[in-house]
């Protein structure tokens, strides 16, 4: 079985299917990261797949002294504020992606959990955008917070800051059982 450090020793050494091993790897925790910063499922989609291909693209750069899945990360967040740039995303993206949710729902139960992941996303897009992803990081993939300060490029203690204020909000938005 493949590990990541051969894996990117084979892609380095031009074995191009060595690659699949990555992207099977950390497609699905880059589009939840991506997801959670864009708030749009196509956008998501295209960010995740875009980090990958400048991974691959950019592998001789990798640092093998560095952990991949923060450098990985941290190409995939920075991809996903190049597209909040350019595109400006607004309230209009998650509600296109509501409608497509609901569309592909097929009984009651998907439904109801398609309302409880729109509740619980319009909560999130209420953060900002790095107290959104330390939250995100921490809950989806168990970031610790150096990782996460690691692909936000800023300090440890500002990571614990982001990661506080996003808790102390949700819990505030949660009692008070906000309704977007």
């Amino acid at each position: 079985m493949m590990d990541e450090t051969e894996a990117i020793s084979r892609c380095l050494a031009g074995e191009r299917g060595a690659f699949e091993f990555i992207v099977n790897k950390y497609q699905s925790g880059l589009l939840t990261l991506a997801w959670s910063i864009l708030g749009n499922r196509e956008e998501a989609m295209d960010a995740a797949q875009d980090a990958l291909v400048r991974a691959y693209m950019n592998l001789k750069t990798f640092n093998p002294k560095k952990n991949f899945r923060n450098w990985i990360y941290s190409i995939a967040y920075h991809r996903c504020l190049d597209c909040r740039r350019k595109e400006k995303l607004s309230k209009r993206y998650l509600q296109r992606a509501s409608r497509e949710l609901q569309s592909n729902s097929a009984d009651n139960g998907q439904e109801r959990q398609l309302e409880e992941f729109e509740y619980l996303n319009a909560i999130l897009q209420r953060l900002n955008e790095r107290e959104r992803l330390a939250i995100s990081l921490t809950l989806n993939d168990g970031y610790k917070a150096s990782e996460v300060a690691s692909i936000l490029g800023c300090a440890e203690s500002s990571a614990r800051v982001y990661l506080f204020n996003a808790k102390r909000k949700l819990k505030k938005f949660l009692e008070r059982n906000d309704h977007v």
